[in-house]
């Protein structure tokens, strides 16, 4: 009887402490044994101590894992932007090109050649200019010089080659001057063409030399040999 009381005794001790107890009778009826207070204490705290810690330090494992998901996004859409700057660069290289080359001015199927080939077979002269008319219609506007002051400008469509409108000039300006400078040139206004590796949309004779027109680039041609210098 004596030993039940004193496990009832410290039973009730356990439960008013909150904490866990660990008791031992002994074989005696006098010999009870029991944690004290102070162990009680320190098992229940060092059970709860472990708990937070090991919430932060799970806390922190996802906050690197967002911070290192977020650090990738972040590259990804770099890399994205570096590669279409990239992109926008190589295209405006190639449009560059495209204008130094003359592509840009789109000349149709027939050439510069072309189409002084096609005025002198209808008016015999000498041509001071050949032009790609940038007005609606994309005809070239050749100009045959065939004496004196008499100037005729044909036009030629850029997609057939055909002659379709003429007109003449029997008074034009310095027209004599250009015919006789040009009659007594090595270089002729097509071969000043030639002379440019671009497609040209225009060559006319002026101060002297011939100036040559491709896209977006400038070349002058000296008249006493097909040698093209870009201007600028």
């Amino acid at each position: 009887m004596k030993r039940n009381a004193v496990i009832a005794a410290l039973t009730a001790v356990a439960v008013i402490g909150g904490g866990a107890a660990a008791v031992a009778v002994s074989s005696g009826d006098d010999a009870p044994a029991t944690a004290s207070p102070a162990d009680r204490v320190s098992l229940v705290s060092g059970q709860e101590s472990t708990a937070p810690a090991d919430r932060d330090d799970d806390q922190d494992a996802k906050d690197d894992d967002r911070d290192d998901q977020r650090d990738a996004k972040d590259d990804d859409r770099d890399d994205r932007r570096d590669d279409a700057k990239d992109d926008q660069d190589d295209q405006d290289d190639q449009d560059d090109q495209r204008d130094d080359k003359g592509a840009a001015a789109d000349p149709g199927n027939v050439t510069v050649a072309q189409a002084i080939a096609a005025a002198l077979n209808h008016t015999s002269g000498t041509v001071l200019s050949a032009d790609l008319d940038d007005d609606g219609d994309r005809r070239w506007e050749v100009e045959v010089a065939t004496g004196g002051s008499t100037v005729h400008e044909i036009e030629v469509d850029s997609t057939t080659g055909k002659v379709v409108r003429t007109e003449t000039d029997r008074d034009e300006d310095d027209a004599a001057a250009e015919l006789k400078a040009v009659q007594g040139a090595k270089v002729s206004a097509r071969d000043a063409a030639a002379s440019v590796d671009a497609t040209v949309t225009s060559v006319e004779f002026d101060d002297g030399h011939w100036e040559v027109e491709a896209g977006e680039a400038d070349w002058t041609v000296p008249l006493e040999t097909p040698r093209a210098s870009r201007e600028g």
